[in-house]
């Protein structure tokens, strides 16, 4: 059996796509430099509480239905990196692995996916290990992950 796709709903060419993604990021790069408040404002009252939640929450699902069920480290990654943040501090990759239940090499992988990506920044640096490094979100990210938290924790959303 063949698909059919109608002549009206055309499927945007790969080329397309990228350069949609590409203007997406611009946009959000010069949107995070001008250090303007997020798009939509995730830091509100209430809104560190129910990230908090959220995050055992996902926690409690991996103990109740099995760990290698659900599986979204960048995910996990950006999420203790935001709750940390608000709280005014920056993560080793040591503390993201305990926190996150990931091993070191998925958190060095990962960590080095979301730089490249322009989502994680360097806080600090330790001359022993590069395993001791401290890393916090992007302004680029702060802005994405409150904007998220706000739509996903917004009472009157």
């Amino acid at each position: 059996m063949t698909a059919h796709i109608p002549p009206e709903s055309i499927v945007p060419s790969q080329e397309a796509a990228d350069l949609i993604v590409a203007l997406q990021r611009c946009l959000s790069n010069v949107h995070a430099r001008q250090e303007d408040a997020a798009v939509l404002d995730g830091t509100g009252e209430g809104h560190l509480a129910a990230l908090s939640r959220y995050i055992e929450a996902r926690r409690a699902r991996a103990t109740l239905l099995g760990p290698n069920l659900f599986s979204d480290p960048a995910w996990d990654i950006l999420l203790l990196l935001y709750q940390s943040g608000l709280n005014g501090r920056a993560l080793t990759l040591e503390q993201l692995s305990e926190q996150s239940r990931l091993s070191m090499s998925v958190i060095v992988g990962q960590v080095g996916v979301l730089e490249r990506r322009g989502l994680l920044e360097e806080h600090q640096t330790s001359p022993n290990s590069r395993r001791r490094r401290a890393v916090r979100l992007s302004p680029l990210a702060v802005d994405a992950m409150s904007s998220w938290s706000s739509l996903a924790f917004d009472a009157n959303g």
